[in-house]
This record gives structure tokens, C-alpha cells and sequence, in this order.
């Protein structure tokens, strides 16, 4: 549970009744800041430079092997706060820009992530979460995900796994051909939180992680790649493969809330088309309706209508032998059942978390707050979690500012009692 706070001042109620209001609707109070960390020179760092205009962070420097299409970017921590810009300038030649956060952080973009004339491929096992206000201006191809690395031509490999940094020194010029899940599952998931997200580009938009969920946002691209594996393997980032998930075995989740909005084509040389595995699942209440287009026999719109009953199970959590649990991370909870991956003092079994929908984080900003069975705190701001852990949101009215005694989905006998407070909440 929250540290303990006996009486919350007047100001503090009106807030939480707020966010219960806006929670309630779906939508979402969100304040994570532009935190960009670029790995220092040493094991790990690829010489990515950072500088701050206005509200814009430029990406600089980074690793471009041979003087090739490839240029390299290694991050500690990767998050872009609400109207900030995260641009990543590339010099002449470049067509790819790939970057890894290997520090253990989730990455939460609720701002734009800029990559002009090049693609871009962005890797973070511990998570990544698109915020209501969070927007892409790429070029070419935009490919987020949580695999452990990103295999190129030549079999040369870019790792987000900080205990496999060697292999930095296969980085080549080779084309990025396929995402790499390692080793025993789970991996970390995709989150977009609202319905005002969205995420678009003119070529191919692929997701590809350990689950993905699309809380009523939208996306469109002239082709749509949305992937989730429980089990190891590979998924192709080549933009014309006629399957990208033959290498692995479809096993995870691929979830949609009502609302959500998928639309492929608008014209290009790529084939207009959404290739999703496994099959997306939608809450009781709701329905999946597709169109095809009769010429290729591709699905090119996906749209989730009706109501949310609830029934989703819970987003698996990232595998804490894939990130570096010795990185803190922010204890940011996000509602619309975001699972994020918390680092632990030492191994522990993970401990569900329910979010209801008020929340406080250690720079007191607010996300959504954090209820559980047990205590799992932090000991004070900026301490490590005791064991990793999963966010779901409970769901339920507001009742006199606090949220009414609720059961977890897919769990039962846990019930919220009320609202404790840490660090402003």
C-alpha cells in the first residue's frame, strides 16, 4: 500500500475527484517529463549526444559504422514529457536510426519522437507506453519494441540486454532484418493509455513486444505490423515480408479497448495491409469489425466497438533478467491497466498491483495512484520497488472522492478499501 498520509488536504480531494471523474471516461492525468539519458562512453555508449532547444531535445553523434546507412543510439533513460520533442538530427546518408534504452526504465512518450529522412527503430525491454498526447513525425518506417535485439543482415546484433554488450561490436551496415525475444518470457509490453494517442507515418508502424494493448487510440500507417510473443523468437522488420511473424509462435495478447481505430493505406509502394498476432481480443461487451480489400485479401481497417465489461487479463511484465533491475525506476503507475516493470531490490515473485484513479509519483507529479494487497512502496521518493510488480486498473464509480470496494480482473477476494497517499497524493 501507499505510505501512510491521515487526512488529505481540501485541494488535494478536489483533485482526486477530478481524476476519479476523468478515469472514469477512459482518459487520463499525465505529467511524466522529458527525461532523455544517453549511456555514458564506456560499455554501452555509442557516442549519442544530447542538447535542449526550447522545448525540443536534439539526438545527436551516436555510432554510424563505416559511414553507412546505420546510425546507432544508446539511452539510459527515454521518456518525452507533454509538448517536448524528441528529434533525432541525422546526417546525410543515414537511412536508419536505431536506438536502445538498456537502463531498465519503461519509456513513456507522451510527447512527439521526431526522425526525419530515415526510418527509425526504437527498442526498450523494460516497456513503452504512449501517453494521450503522444505523436510520431518520421519519414520512412517506425518500429517500437521489447525485444532484447535487433538482428541485422549480416548477422550482425544490436542488444538492449546491458549483460550482451559485446555485441556492439558486430553493428554494421547491414538492413535491420527481425526483433529478437531471448531466453524465457515474459517480455515487456506496449501501452497506448487514451483515445486521443495517435500514432501515424506514411510507410510501416509495427509494435512488436511481450503484449500490446490500444486503450482506444488510433493508428494508421500504409501498413500496420502489431506483434506479442509469450516465447522466444524473432519478428521481421522488413517492410515487404508477406508474414513478419514467422518466427515466432503468436502466443502473447494483442488487446484493444473499445474505440480503437486501425487503418492501413493511403498510397506508397508498400502493400496496404495490418498484420496482427495473435488475433486481437476485445473486453465483454465489445466487437471487433474489419474490412478487407477484396483486390489482396489484406485487412486494411480494424475498428472495436461497443462497451467495456471488463474480462482483459492482466499485460505480462517484462522478464527482470532482461533489463538492468540495479537502474531505479520511477514509480509511475498508469491507468487503462498499463502493466509497467518496476526494478527490485533483490528477486522476488512479481505482486499484482491494482491502479484506481488518483495517483502521485516521487516528483509530485500526478499519474494514477497505486492500491495493493500488501505493501510494496518505496521506503522514500526514488527508492527501488521490493519485488517487480504489475499495474491494473480495478475499474468502479467514484464514492465520496474515493473509489468503492472493487474485485481485480482475474483476480478475486481483492478488494480496495480506500485512499492512502504518498509523496502529495
Amino acid at each position: 500500500m501507499m505510505c501512510h498520509s491521515p487526512r488529505l488536504p481540501m485541494v488535494v480531494h478536489g483533485l482526486l475527484a477530478f481524476l476519479l471523474v476523468m478515469g472514469s471516461t477512459g482518459s487520463m492525468a499525465y505529467g511524466q517529463a522529458t527525461n532523455i539519458v544517453a549511456t555514458p562512453s564506456g560499455p554501452g555508449g555509442l557516442g549519442t549526444s544530447l542538447s535542449t532547444s526550447g522545448n525540443t531535445t536534439n539526438i545527436t553523434g551516436g555510432t554510424r559504422p563505416g559511414g553507412g546507412p546505420n546510425l546507432f543510439h544508446s539511452f539510459n533513460q527515454f521518456s518525452v514529457g507533454t509538448g517536448d520533442v524528441a528529434a533525432f538530427v541525422n546526417p546525410g546518408g543515414v537511412s536508419n536510426v536505431i536506438g536502445r534504452v538498456i537502463g531498465g526504465s519503461p519509456s513513456n512518450i507522451n510527447g512527439t519522437v521526431q526522425a526525419l529522412n530515415a526510418n527509425l527503430f526504437f527498442l526498450n525491454p523494460a516497456g513503452i507506453v504512449f501517453g494521450p498526447s503522444a505523436h510520431l513525425n518520421v519519414s520512412g518506417s517506425v518500429y517500437f519494441s521489447t525485444a532484447q535485439q535487433l538482428r541485422l543482415s549480416d548477422n550482425g546484433v544490436f542488444t538492449a540486454n546491458p549483460g550482451l554488450l559485446a555485441f556492439d561490436s558486430t553493428l554494421s551496415v547491414g538492413a535491420p532484418v527481425a526483433f529478437g525475444f531471448l531466453g524465457q518470457g515474459p517480455y515487456g509490453s506496449i501501452v497506448m493509455t487514451s483515445s486521443s494517442t495517435l500514432l501515424q507515418t506514411g510507410a510501416v508502424l509495427g509494435l512488436m513486444g511481450g503484449g500490446i494493448q490500444i486503450n482506444g487510440s488510433k493508428i494508421t500507417a500504409q501498413r500496420v505490423i502489431l506483434g506479442s510473443t509469450s516465447s522466444a523468437g524473432d519478428m521481421s522488420v522488413q517492410p515487404f515480408v508477406a508474414n513478419p511473424f514467422t518466427g515466432v509462435a503468436g502466443n502473447g495478447q494483442v488487446q484493444a479497448l473499445p474505440g480503437t481505430l486501425i487503418v492501413a493505406g493511403g498510397g506508397g509502394v508498400i502493400p496496404a495491409a495490418i498484420d496482427v498476432t495473435p488475433n486481437v481480443t476485445v473486453p465483454n461487451g465489445a466487437q471487433v469489425n474489419t474490412t478487407t480489400n477484396p483486390a489482396t485479401n489484406r485487412v486494411t481497417q480494424i475498428q472495436v466497438v461497443g462497451v467495456n465489461l471488463g474480462g482483459l487479463p492482466p499485460l505480462p511484465t517484462a522478464n527482470a533478467s532482461a533489463v538492468n533491475s540495479a537502474n531505479p525506476v520511477e514509480p509511475v503507475a498508469f491507468l487503462n491497466r498499463a502493466a509497467v516493470v518496476l526494478a527490485q531490490d533483490a528477486p522476488a515473485a512479481p505482486a499484482p498491483l491494482l491502479t484506481s484513479r488518483c495517483a502521485s509519483r516521487k516528483d509530485g507529479q500526478f499519474s494514477s495512484f497505486v492500491q495493493a494487497p500488501r505493501d510494496v512502496t518505496p521506503s522514500q521518493p526514488g527508492s527501488t520497488m521490493a519485488t517487480p510488480v504489475v499495474l491494473q486498473e480495478v475499474g468502479g464509480e467514484p464514492d465520496s472522492g474515493a473509489p468503492a470496494a472493487q474485485t481485480a480482473q482475474g483476480q478475486s477476494g481483492v478488494i480496495v478499501h480506500g485512499i492512502e497517499s504518498w509523496q502529495g497524493c
